[in-house]
């Protein structure tokens, strides 16, 4: 850990900083949808992860991202960590769903 001038420690070079992971932090959360600071790349309809529970991007601002939680919305809190997947939200369809209730995520729900 390097520290700045500012007595704030700021992680110095290590393998999980060298891949290519990128993560944001919630900055604030209100009925279902998440603002992110600092995740620059991302892309519209792109899935993140959200302590496991998935977001969709849905508004790109010059330092703020907007994301609406595909889930329980209570288990996000401010503060925790948004991590991207790279990967667009993609719900297969086919005959393996007729008669079928699943919910906007393509999750079964009549089992």
């Amino acid at each position: 850990m390097t520290t700045t001038n500012q007595n704030q420690e700021v992680p110095s070079s290590s393998s999980a900083l060298d891949e290519n992971l990128e993560v944001g932090v919630i900055l604030s959360l209100k009925d279902g949808v998440a603002r992110v600071v600092a995740l620059d790349h991302t892309f519209i309809g792109e899935l993140l992860l959200l302590t496991g529970i998935k977001a969709l991007t849905i508004n790109l601002e010059y330092i703020i991202t907007g994301l609406s939680i595909l889930g329980n919305d209570r288990e996000v809190e401010q503060g925790d960590i948004a991590e991207r997947t790279y990967a667009e939200l993609l719900i297969s369809v086919g005959f393996f769903l007729v008669g079928r209730v699943i919910d906007p995520v393509a999750n079964y729900l009549d089992i």
